[in-house]
């Protein structure tokens, strides 16, 4: 399984020994190289679509991890996460205003995690700004280009 620069710079931003949740997780590959790198012994790919979820569940089968730490969830966002299941929360792929939009939703989950790995396509400042309203510290702030695409990550701790 080839991954692309972003997507294992974001998996490699995860603290080791966290229990991640790749939200919008499309094929699934982020959480696929977490276990592979035994940077987390579990993690969650969660998609709202049907179809990318199908995708993320084959490749984590062909992988040996499907049900053996992967598990794949259908969830608007964060819905299906409970608070508490997860220490690190992954989200990439999308823009800045939906992710933020995502986590306003479901600020149980978020405040029960450790950390939030952000990589939004546009609006990274109203990330930033997200995490200095509820006191989270922006520990990492990269900019990447891979692909000949310019990206932002952000590593934000909660606690």
């Amino acid at each position: 399984m080839a991954i692309s620069k972003r997507l294992k710079t974001i998996a490699e931003l995860v603290t080791p020994g966290y229990r991640a949740a790749d939200i919008g997780t499309d094929h699934g590959y982020v959480p696929i190289y977490l276990l592979r790198n035994e940077i987390s012994p579990s993690a969650i790919a969660a998609d709202l679509s049907e179809g990318s979820l199908e995708k993320a569940r084959e490749h984590a089968k062909r992988a040996g991890l499907l049900d053996n730490g992967i598990e794949c969830r259908l969830s608007d966002g964060l819905t299906k996460i409970l608070p508490g299941e997860v220490d690190s929360i992954v989200i990439s792929g999308m823009g800045g205003i939906l992710m933020d939009r995502i986590l306003r939703a479901h600020m149980e989950v978020v405040f029960a995690a450790k950390e939030l790995i952000l990589s939004p396509h546009r609006d990274v400042e109203l990330l930033r700004e997200f995490a200095k309203e509820f006191g989270f510290e922006v520990i990492e702030d990269l900019e990447l280009n891979d692909k000949k695409k310019n990206y932002h990550i952000l590593k934000i701790k909660i606690r």
